[in-house]
């Protein structure tokens, strides 16, 4: 599908269309983090609507709080807007993920979701919010900014599935937009803009592959240029890519996946997988992860609880 115009039959029918069922649903969510007498709070947590984040918990200890995000009706139909404001005070430190994929589903009128995080000094971000799946209809936009300070930490992942190939759906209309922008001490590092249209093909539309994958990482110090050969390494191992024996497929693993890492900047340091399985690229981004935490972050690279249920 086309982006939406003046004069579009989906425009047109879309105040009809939400007027329905309610005029769509709206939320939003601010919390501020603040280390407190070595343990990170919630200074602030204001929420209106169907967006809510479950009470702090530390399994790895006070100074690193943990965080699932919740969205009860677990994805965005049309007319819906989601909007989070997340600030990290100095020395705090959040893991936030969610409790399972979210969606966007089919619509007669677009969807919105809005994201701003402030990272403040000797503060450490790590966003892992858990596969996004697109339906076959989908219209939608979503975007995020992220300003870190100069001696803070951010790490953050997305893992995007074009249609319900399990379902056997495949997206075949489509109106998707999707913006992120990180920036350090006020410089922009990367602002990336992504359209999915489905009437793109090639290796634009991510070729036979329907999950896309991205990691990125923000540090204070230079980042140690053998990183991105060691994430290569370890997603290589996860999707079995490293066979001798197939030098015309080198770095292809399992369900025709890809990956690869780069440092695009001193301080950033980007890693991207492709692949027919969403579960693949998944793990293969956690491997990343895996791999960048212990030097980035100062820990032990444990996946959150609340993966494994």
């Amino acid at each position: 599908m086309s982006a939406v115009r003046e004069g579009d039959p989906v425009l047109a029918d879309a105040d009809t269309a939400l007027r329905a069922y309610g005029g769509g649903w709206q939320g939003r969510l601010a919390l501020d983090l603040a280390l407190r007498d070595g343990r990170s709070v919630a200074a602030r947590l204001a929420h209106h609507g169907p967006l809510r984040v479950q009470k702090l918990l530390w399994p790895e200890g006070p100074a690193l709080a943990h965080a699932i995000l919740l969205h009860p009706p677990a994805g965005l139909a049309g007319g819906d807007s989601l909007s989070l404001e997340l600030a990290l005070e100095p020395g705090s430190a959040l893991l936030l993920t969610t409790p399972g994929a979210g969606r966007w589903y089919r619509g007669d009128a677009p969807a919105s979701q809005t994201v701003s995080v402030a990272v403040g000094a000797r503060a450490c971000l790590e966003w892992l919010p858990q596969e996004c799946v697109l339906h076959d209809g989908v219209i939608g936009a979503q975007s995020m900014r992220v300003d870190v300070a100069a001696d803070a930490t951010a790490l953050g992942t997305e893992v995007l599935v074009l249609g319900r190939r399990a379902s056997g759906e495949r997206l075949e209309r489509a109106d998707f937009d999707s913006r992120l922008e990180l920036r350090r001490d006020g410089r922009l590092l990367l602002a990336e803009h992504a359209r999915i249209d489905a009437r793109a093909a090639g290796a634009a539309a991510l070729g036979d592959a329907h999950a896309s994958g991205l990691l990125w990482a923000i540090a204070p110090d230079p980042i140690d240029p053998l990183l991105p050969e060691r994430c290569e390494a370890a997603i290589d191992a996860t999707i079995a890519a490293a066979d001798e024996h197939r030098d015309d497929r080198r770095g292809w693993g399992i369900d025709a996946t890809i990956g690869g890492a780069s440092l695009v900047d001193p301080h950033l340091l980007l890693v991207r997988v492709l692949g027919r399985s969403p579960q693949t690229v998944r793990a293969a981004i956690t491997a990343a992860w895996s791999v960048l935490r212990p030097p980035l972050v100062g820990r032990e690279a444990v996946v959150p609880r609340i993966w494994r249920t």
